[in-house]
C-alpha cells in the first residue's frame, strides 16, 4: 500500500514535469491537489486505496515543496502596460494587462 502510493505519485509527478518543467513546480499547489484528486479518483473504492492516494499525495506535496526550495522555477506574471493607440496630434495611451513567465530563483541561494 506504501509502495503503491509513492510509486503513483511519482510517476504522476514525472508526468507533470515532462508537461510542464519548471512551470509545475512554480505552481506546485495546484500540481500537488490536482495529483492528490487523480489518485483518490483511481484508488476509490476500498480503504486501503485511499490510504495509497494519501500517501501519493504527501508524497508528492514533499516532492515538490524540496524542489521549490532548491531548483529555478517559473511563476506566471501580470505585467501592466500602456499602449500608444494615437501619437498625432494628442497622445493617447490605453493601459493592458499582459501575462509573462517569471524566472524565480530558489530562497536558499539568495
Amino acid at each position: 500500500m506504501l509502495l503503491v502510493g509513492i510509486l503513483s505519485a511519482l510517476g504522476l509527478l514525472i508526468l507533470a514535469l515532462k508537461a510542464g518543467g519548471r512551470k509545475a513546480i512554480g505552481h506546485d499547489i495546484f500540481v500537488d491537489v490536482l495529483i492528490t484528486v487523480t489518485l483518490m479518483v483511481c484508488f476509490y473504492g476500498t480503504f486501503s486505496g485511499m490510504t495509497a492516494a494519501m500517501i501519493g499525495g504527501l508524497t508528492a506535496s514533499l516532492v515538490l515543496f524540496v524542489m521549490k526550495k532548491t531548483m529555478p522555477h517559473e511563476k506566471l506574471t501580470i505585467v501592466k502596460e500602456s499602449k500608444v493607440i494615437m501619437s498625432n496630434p494628442v497622445e493617447i495611451k490605453i493601459p493592458t494587462v499582459k501575462t509573462k513567465w517569471q524566472t524565480v530563483e530558489p530562497d536558499w541561494r539568495s
